[in-house]
């Protein structure tokens, strides 16, 4: 539920305040962009992309999951 994915995303970034760090693996590109700092990209088993968040974007990212834009 979206309540569901606030809590988790609330969680996420207190755990960052702390210095804790957090992998998040998830297709939800929004979520990724709300909490993460990196965003690695895997395709068939092989990393494709890993990139800081502010050097990319979620069409990019979309592209590099789905084979649409080149390896970065």
């Amino acid at each position: 539920s979206v309540r569901q994915v606030s809590e988790v995303l609330g969680l996420i970034k207190r755990l960052q305040s702390q210095g804790v760090g957090v992998l998040l693996i998830s297709h939800r590109m929004p979520d990724i962009f709300t909490v993460c700092d990196r965003v690695v990209v895997l395709r068939r088993g092989e990393k494709v992309a890993d990139k800081h968040i502010s050097q990319t974007s979620q069409d990019e990212v979309t592209g590099l999951i789905t084979g649409a834009v080149e390896s970065a």
